[in-house]
């Protein structure tokens, strides 16, 4: 490229480009910077916080409907061994008569009344413990 000569030295003169006149920087863009930094954390902190308790509230829920199904499940079996002895009580009674002088079939009836009574109580334990789960 061919640029013109000063005449006095006659040198080529390059074009300069104009200076841009320095500014200073806004005094509110730091405090600004920091303000946004702070609400973006603030943000992330709440979404961070809400997210966690939907999940918390979601495992609790599913808890709470796993202890129904086995509260209700519980619940069948105990009224299933209810039956059973009630009936066993009730041949009992009608046995006795016509068996008192057979010891040998009473004590077997016997152990089989006292295994079942031992099943409801246990089945009444779980009951109460999964009723006191949260």
């Amino acid at each position: 490229m061919d640029y013109p000569r000063d005449p006095i030295t006659t040198e080529p003169t390059v074009p300069t480009r104009p200076r841009r006149k320095r500014t200073r920087p806004s005094p509110w863009t730091k405090p600004l910077s920091f303000l946004l930094v702070l609400v973006l954390w603030g943000g992330l902190v709440y979404g961070g916080c809400y997210y966690a308790k939907q999940y918390i509230d979601r495992t609790i829920q599913d808890v709470q409907q796993t202890n129904a199904m086995n509260v209700r499940a519980i619940k069948d079996r105990l009224d299933t061994l209810a039956a059973k002895i009630q009936e066993i009580e009730d041949v009992l009674q009608q046995a006795d008569q016509t068996l008192a002088s057979s010891g040998s079939t009473q004590k077997e009836l016997n152990k089989k009344i006292a295994e079942l009574d031992r099943q409801l109580q246990e089945l009444e334990k779980s009951l109460n413990i999964l009723k006191e789960a949260p």
